[in-house]
């Protein structure tokens, strides 16, 4: 702690700490801002530090080399760090798969959507093909302005997320057709009805809240408003008071009245860090045994710590690198949403 106590001061404003809200407190405490993926990457954009480091997973800190600016290096503390909802859906399967409903549809017709927690390669096929990117705040936005361009859309790889925004948008089931990358379907002529195809994929600790957790947390605490992320599963969606992203998430606690008690459906260390910065609120977890995002874990302080150190030393270690022809139509994804959702 000392280590990083003196580097943190050597560094100055030439270094950027960001820590995503999933993060441990022990690295949490050492960032300039927390917040989620996107909030933290346009936040490095603005910066005109030298270098910045994301305390994250391996698609935010590209993301944040997408956006940073030139000269600027984003560095990742724990470079194996990786995010196991974006590694369900890669260039090769994804290519596969276009090639594929390419049987049944005319792909000029339809616009890929990729969440933000995808890779840059991913990202790039998206960006090439016209498409878009999004966050779980803008989804229904996105979404809209998707289809208000062309018949379908192509939604990867949160299949959660897209069914909650469908039920948002008025979606019929029968207009909606689930794409599983590791069991190619045989039968195509669901998906040459379908307005909506998903991509199956699914964030870890998000499935893990079922709905009997709402159930016994509504038996439990009687009165309790129950919040949840919109990756979780339809039917707890369905049964929630509200949902929202993880930056909503943090905004409804803030402005919920003192008494109040919450139920919330998303990683532990953020809502462990709700309860203790709202004690005149009831902050629960949703589930009872509350996830915990293993590869968010990963970082430690003394990982931030040898890195700054480095950079204090004038060791510069290898940051985010990836070739133009990925970032060119990865950055453009990323800036059509920005550009959206503004």
């Amino acid at each position: 702690m000392e280590e990083l106590r003196r580097a943190r001061a050597a560094l100055g404003s030439d270094v950027l700490v960001l820590a995503h809200h999933y993060q441990r407190d022990e690295v949490v405490a050492w960032a300039d801002h927390v917040g989620d993926s996107l909030e933290l990457s346009v936040q490095a954009a603005r910066s005109a530090a030298r270098w910045i480091v994301f305390c994250g997973v391996g698609f935010m800190a590209e993301t944040a080399a997408l956006l940073a600016r030139p000269g600027q290096k984003v560095f990742l503390p724990r470079p194996e760090a990786g995010c196991p909802l974006a590694e369900q859906v890669d260039p090769a399967s994804l290519r596969a798969a276009w090639q594929t409903l390419g049987r049944v549809l005319d792909m000029d017709e339809v616009l890929p959507v990729a969440y933000i927690n995808t890779h840059a390669e991913v990202k790039a096929f998206v960006g090439e093909r016209g498409g878009i990117c999004c966050t779980s705040s803008s989804a229904e936005r996105i979404l809209r302005w998707a289809f208000a361009r062309r018949p379908r859309v192509l939604f990867l790889p949160d299949h959660n997320l897209g069914l909650n925004t469908a039920r948002l948008l008025g979606l019929p089931q029968e207009e909606i057709a689930i794409w599983d990358p590791r069991c190619p379907p045989a039968d195509l002529s669901p998906f040459a009805r379908a307005q909506l195809i998903l991509w199956r994929g699914a964030c870890p600790v998000h499935m893990r809240f079922l709905p009997e957790d709402v159930a016994r947390i509504r038996r439990e605490h009687p009165g309790v408003r129950v919040l949840v992320h919109p990756e979780c599963r339809p039917e707890v969606v369905a049964q929630a008071d509200e949902v929202g992203s993880t930056a909503r998430i943090v905004r409804r606690l803030q402005e919920a009245p003192a008494g109040s008690a919450w139920a919330i459906g998303t990683e532990q260390r953020l809502v462990a860090r709700l309860a203790r910065a709202h004690p005149d609120k009831t902050v629960l977890p949703l589930a009872d045994y509350p996830p915990f995002c293993p590869t968010m874990s990963l970082t430690r302080a003394r990982d931030l710590a040898r890195l700054l150190v480095a950079l204090a030393q004038g060791q510069e270690p290898e940051g985010v690198r990836l070739p133009e022809e990925v970032a060119e139509p990865a950055r453009a994804a990323l800036q059509r949403m920005l550009a959206v959702a503004a």
